[in-house]
């Protein structure tokens, strides 16, 4: 069994890397350029990204569950977080 951080950071990879690649035309033929894999440093990002994300979110089910309300200092944490996964993602699709 493989390293889960490993295979996380491999997931996230792949699901960065662009899918349908440009092809270029060399001569008379079409070359498949193959699939642009992102950079180290967009992976960790988004990793890093990922598991504060996750770990602001157990603390604010924690808050709920023990003091029964929700800081807006959490809500806007992770709502930060999450946009700027979406704008990675949005930027490296489109």
């Amino acid at each position: 069994m493989a390293n889960p951080l490993k295979r996380f950071m491999a997931f996230l990879r792949r699901s960065l890397a662009l899918e349908s690649p440009p092809a270029y035309f060399v001569g008379k033929k079409i070359e498949d350029v193959g699939p642009i894999l992102p950079s180290r440093r967009l992976v960790f990002a988004t990793a890093i990204c990922l598991l504060a994300i996750s770990a602001l979110s157990v603390a604010l089910f924690l808050c709920v569950i023990l003091l029964g309300e929700a800081p807006p200092e959490l809500v806007s944490a992770i709502v930060g977080l999450v946009s700027t996964v979406v704008g990675i993602y949005m930027g490296r699709r489109w």
